[in-house]
């Protein structure tokens, strides 16, 4: 799927997860909270494409990001422990490196998935950031793999382990009219639920 469609994906999967999360009462009272769930989940609906450089978040870290990482790791074998914002940096741009693991290959998998979960536990932890938005980021990586499951490619859901590329029966090319067509009627879906669950 190209960006816009895994962005309007991982806005309906936000819905569906915090519709969820409202049955158990997980979701803090606040709209800004609710408004940065929903941030962090487009984010995650496009981290997975990070291993392309032609992907809107691909293309600025070959450019210009892995230099920024090896600056970073420079500093902090220079000066280890001194500089804890060097640290922070570390840790939010590492993920980043699979720009060069090549396309739809370990970014697209389940070990991806777990790994990114370990990861935001890390966060929660050493930078006290909340689980609901971590969540949000999560669903957001989730919504994407699901997307490209349902393109023509597919994707290695068992990579690194298996190289096989797996799609649901009925799939679509990337960028076509069809992809097109569903992501419209997606963003149609969308604000009827909102306009009837949130405005109404």
């Amino acid at each position: 799927m190209v960006a816009s469609s895994h962005q309007v994906m991982g806005i309906t999967w936000g819905i569906g997860a915090i519709t969820l999360y409202n049955m158990f009462d997980v979701i803090p009272n606040k709209m800004f909270a609710t408004v940065l769930f929903f941030a962090a989940v487009v984010i995650g609906s496009l981290i997975p494409d990070i291993d392309t450089p032609k992907s809107k978040l691909g293309g600025p870290f070959e450019r210009w990001g892995f230099m920024l990482v090896v600056c970073l790791v420079g500093v902090e074998i220079l000066t280890p422990g001194l500089n804890q914002a060097v640290q922070f940096l570390l840790m939010i741009l590492s993920p980043l490196l699979f720009v060069f693991s090549g396309h739809r290959k370990f970014t697209h998998s389940i070990a991806f998935i777990a790994l990114m979960a370990s990861y935001s536990y890390m966060l929660h932890l050493y930078l006290d950031i909340p689980l609901f938005y971590l969540a949000g980021f999560l669903t957001g990586i989730v919504s994407h793999l699901f997307g490209d499951f349902l393109t023509k490619m597919g994707i290695p859901i068992l990579y690194p382990f298996s190289k096989r590329y797996y799609r649901f029966f009925l799939t679509f090319k990337t960028g076509s009219k069809t992809e097109q067509s569903i992501t419209a009627a997606l963003v149609v879906l969308n604000i009827i639920f909102l306009t009837r669950n949130v405005l109404g």
